[in-house]
């Protein structure tokens, strides 16, 4: 009779407990666990056996666990049943929390298609480079303007009072001058002003990376702060759970009521860690709408940060790479090139200039009119202006030289500044592959084991609650840090690619 009892509670013992898992988010194998043992308490108000790990499952981590739980309770053949009655789900557990760890490692080389799509959208639309956009066509269409003659000059006279006044026409002189300055000053001016507008065309392929590099930041900052709200939602769910489980014992007298007020506390202080990371998602998403002119409260679909490959090229490559593709270095070997030509006019500036012209004169215009016989006469003209003050054109020569000292000096402060940004984000690169690395196969692994090894002692009363409590809070502060630990390792990508002057060249597609 007992035992038909008995194989009916074990029919009655749910072997799992169906949860939605949210694509990409984080594993809720902890919950399943909790949920499976709060089932038991409840169906048989005593401890719970030990946990059994099948190998076939344990085997797909990446690090095997090195801790096989032994059952906190002596021998005995109605344990032995309770033992094999919790095998499916904890195989179940493990099975999904190795699943769930290993998600990210196996997509990491995947791309972000929601921020790909963002950054066509900011190239169109951002207002900043539709603004320098326009000021490049202002620059090219002011070369056509230095290169055309100035305009020549009419003149207009008309005399009042001739002697002998015979017509109105013949009162009038008519005359046009053309002024030419030295030859190959017009082109020199052009060309001057053609580098000066591909100087402006060099700035906007050099802000354009600076706002993608901004976006991507944004977009990761957005991201991370989303992935820790999903952990922690799914964190505060397990810890509901939790506080079930800790009602229940303490209704059979098995725990005290200080555990009932530690989970209560822990609630309050993730469900207060949620609202702040609430308040810090809405700058993020003001400041990333803005980047791409759109409304401030837009909402922005992002995916789970995911570890990105590292360069295709040595440290040392990719310093060369950055010195030979960055823009900044293109918009100061063109402004190098704008104030040559400039120097270039200069000189020619400081040499003659010819003036060409004609002049038609009227019959009764001036001492004409005293000729009876006198007809139109026609005046070929030409004038010389002569540079004899030579401090003007000297003054622009010195001010286009002390200029290129400047560009100069301007190359060395970028090689050093983009030298050191770059190997700071080399470092940061580095630092973050180890820490991910790090969580990855050894502290996650090992705290999630803690935590089920201490989960099975409180159930079995060895354990106090504050302690499975802290591991919680640990594990909680470990899925944080990775998160954190990936997002960094894809600022760096970005930075990197920003310094080198694209994404093509850091994948090694020359």
């Amino acid at each position: 009779m007992n035992s038909e009892k008995a194989k009916g509670k074990r029919q009655k013992t749910p072997s799992s407990v169906g949860i939605p898992i949210e694509k990409g988010g984080e594993s809720p194998g902890l919950l399943l666990r909790v949920n499976s043992l709060l089932s038991v308490q409840r169906s048989n108000q005593g401890c719970v056996g030990g946990m059994m790990f099948n190998d076939s499952i344990c085997s797909q981590h990446k690090t095997p666990a090195i801790h096989t739980p032994i059952s906190p309770l002596p021998g005995g053949s109605g344990r032995e049943r309770k033992r094999r009655l919790l095998a499916p789900v904890l195989i179940l557990v493990i099975g999904m929390i190795t699943t769930f760890t290993q998600a990210a490692s196996a997509q990491f080389q995947e791309t972000y298609p929601q921020l790909e799509e963002y950054l066509r959208i900011a190239v169109d639309q951002n207002p900043e480079l539709r603004s320098l956009r326009y000021l490049y066509e202002a620059e090219r269409e002011k070369a056509r303007e230095t290169g055309i003659l100035p305009d020549p000059e009419l003149n207009i006279r008309y005399d009042f009072n001739p002697m002998m006044p015979e017509s109105q026409l013949g009162r009038f002189s008519l005359s046009a001058m053309q002024m030419f300055p030295w030859i190959g000053t017009l082109d020199a001016r052009k060309q001057a002003q053609i580098h000066t507008a591909e100087v402006q065309r060099s700035l906007i392929d050099s802000r354009q990376l600076e706002i993608l590099r901004d976006i991507r930041i944004t977009w990761l900052d957005i991201a991370e702060v989303t992935q820790h709200m999903r952990i922690a939602d799914q964190t505060l769910q397990l810890v509901g759970d939790l506080e079930q489980l800790v009602e229940i014992r303490y209704e059979t007298a098995r725990t005290s009521q200080a555990d009932i007020l530690r989970i209560q506390m822990e609630k309050q202080r993730i469900q207060n860690r949620i609202r702040n990371l609430e308040d810090r998602l809405a700058p993020l998403l003001a400041s990333f709408n803005e980047l791409l002119n759109r409304e401030r409260d837009e909402e922005v679909n992002t995916s789970e940060p995911q570890q990105l490959p590292g360069p295709a090229y040595p440290a040392e490559e990719i310093a060369g790479l950055a010195r030979d593709q960055n823009p900044v270095f293109e918009t100061l070997r063109l402004r190098e090139s704008a104030l040559e030509q400039q120097e270039r006019a200069a000189v020619l500036s400081g040499r003659p200039s010819v003036g060409l012209g004609l002049e038609v004169m009227g019959r009764d215009f001036g001492p004409m009119s005293m000729n009876p016989n006198a007809t139109e006469s026609f005046i070929g003209m030409a004038t010389i202006r002569l540079p004899i003050y030579r401090a003007k054109t000297s003054s622009q020569k010195q001010q286009i030289s002390s200029m290129l000292q400047s560009v100069e000096m301007q190359r060395q402060q970028t090689e050093n500044r983009i030298s050191s940004e770059l190997e700071q984000a080399l470092e940061t690169l580095r630092s973050s592959n180890r820490s991910i690395e790090l969580l990855n196969v050894e502290l996650i692994p090992r705290a999630r084991q803690v935590l089920d090894i201490l989960s099975e002692e409180y159930t079995a009363g060895n354990t106090a609650f504050d302690e499975l409590l802290q591991i919680q809070r640990e594990l909680l502060d470990l899925e944080f840090e990775r998160v954190e630990a990936i997002v960094n390792q894809n600022k760096a990508m970005a930075r990197i690619e920003r310094l080198i002057g694209g994404s093509s060249l850091l994948r090694g597609d020359r």
